[in-house]
């Protein structure tokens, strides 16, 4: 184990004064719900979700959330880290549905077929986890492609975070003054309070900067449109989209994805460890991966995108000081009970997306510095740059090409190729292992 890092105010076993407990709970619930609430909202209604369906998909998500992450943080990892809605999983379902609907076929149809594949898919994770295959596996994951995975995640959200930013959506292509005012207020009020605060009110400059963005935007009229819940008590559903189906294209797209998501959980729990100063074992390596195999499986049976370690969890460490598994606890049992006391979810969610695309900005620019540290690790010669280079670029190439660019490809190649981190990862991978390094 190394040094606890002088950065850090509150360390994984420190405990956090009583006094303070509250408001760095209330911290990492709005960080929870920043990150949960766009993507299953954007995914749902390129599903085919109705306004009923889309608040029981919140809540199940919700719900399921403090769940996984709790499991994660008693006995996988043990690390603050968010388990959440996987933005590679996000952009996979959403292109898929796209191509089914080109090709004619039901959403419907589509949704029980997902059910099943995320299931059979996670339940591939976590056998080998438990086969103790996933340590081999993950020597595949250096530096180089640590770097490589972590930039581009944060590139590929980089378009989402401007559109929000701006108030573009494909209904209104042209920029919102209104939304970009909020973006701004919120993002400059989280740096003004990170940077030149001290102490308390650092360590909770994105509780702060959020409901200062959020109060102006209720000012504004900006303010969501919450989900209506029929009842104040519900148990989330499981296989709410119907009885499960089989596709073998849909089940093939789902173990590929999950097998690259795995890349996000090295590089998160990677991540995570360096800056609270401890290694990663290959047991605690091998149980994180049995745990998020085990989440990918529950989120088939509830049916909700499935999740991956938010690599943004590091940001948050490293933004507040505060690593201390309390207050991170009784935040997951939080989110648990927003997911059955419906109204809780409905406010939740009624965060303004604008908002939340300003705090997770902040953090997200704080993890492409993580990303470029991986490649602080390795000696950049040739080799390495051409490695970088032709993964970044063609990565980023690919996100720039239109939905129909690979439309004539098989339907499963359609799904892989046309994400650009997918692209990346694999030929960062692939590119490491043929051009190995020479011997010194």
């Amino acid at each position: 184990m190394r040094k606890q890092p002088d950065t850090l105010k509150y360390g994984l076993e420190d405990v956090v004064p009583r006094q303070e407990l509250p408001l760095y709970t209330l911290q990492h619930i709005v960080y929870f719900a920043a990150g949960i609430i766009v993507l299953p909202i954007a995914v749902g209604l390129y599903l085919g979700l109705s306004q009923g369906e889309l608040a029981e998909f919140l809540q199940r998500t919700f719900f399921l959330c403090g769940v996984v992450t709790l499991l994660q943080l008693s006995f996988g990892h043990r690390y603050p880290i968010i388990d959440g809605p996987a933005g590679l999983w996000a952009s996979m379902l959403i292109v898929m549905c796209l191509v089914v609907s080109e090709m004619g076929d039901s959403l419907g149809e589509l949704r029980r077929d997902l059910q099943l594949g995320i299931l059979i898919a996670g339940g591939l994770v976590a056998l080998l986890a438990a086969s103790g295959l996933i340590v081999k596996i993950s020597k595949l994951f250096t530096p180089i492609v640590n770097g490589v995975i972590i930039l581009l995640m944060v590139l590929q959200m980089s378009e989402t975070f401007i559109r929000g930013a701006l108030g573009v959506t494909d209904e209104s292509p042209a920029m919102d003054p209104k939304q970009m005012l909020v973006f701004l207020v919120t993002i400059v009020a989280i740096l003004v309070i990170a940077v030149y605060a001290k102490g308390f009110l650092q360590s909770i400059a994105t509780l702060l900067g959020v409901a200062a963005g959020w109060v102006l935007a209720v000012l504004m009229g900006l303010s969501e449109h919450r989900p209506a819940m029929d009842q104040i008590f519900s148990i989330p559903r499981v296989w709410a989209f119907g009885t499960p189906s089989f596709d073998p294209g849909v089940t093939i797209t789902c173990v590929i994805g999950a097998l690259v998501l795995l890349s996000m959980s090295f590089a998160s729990l990677n991540s995570m460890a360096e800056a609270v100063g401890e290694t990663v074992t290959d047991r605690r390596l091998s149980k994180t991966v049995l745990f998020h195999g085990i989440a990918t499986i529950l989120t088939g049976i509830f049916a909700v995108i499935p999740f991956m370690p938010f690599v943004s969890s590091t940001g948050v460490v490293l933004m507040t000081g505060v690593a201390a598994r309390k207050p991170f606890r009784i935040a997951c049992v939080c989110m648990i009970v927003f997911g059955i006391f419906s109204p809780v979810a409905a406010f939740l969610s009624s965060m303004p997306s604008t908002v939340a695309y300003a705090a997770s900005t902040v953090v997200f620019s704080l993890i492409l510095g993580q990303g470029l540290k991986e490649f602080q690790k390795i000696r950049l010669t040739n080799r390495e740059s051409y490695i970088i280079g032709i993964s970044m670029i063609s990565g980023m190439g690919v996100m720039f090409l239109p939905d129909q660019a690979f439309s004539a490809l098989p339907e499963t190649v359609h799904f892989i190729a046309s994400n650009g981190l997918v692209t990346g990862t694999i030929l960062a991978m692939a590119l490491e292992q043929i051009f190995r390094k020479k011997e010194a």
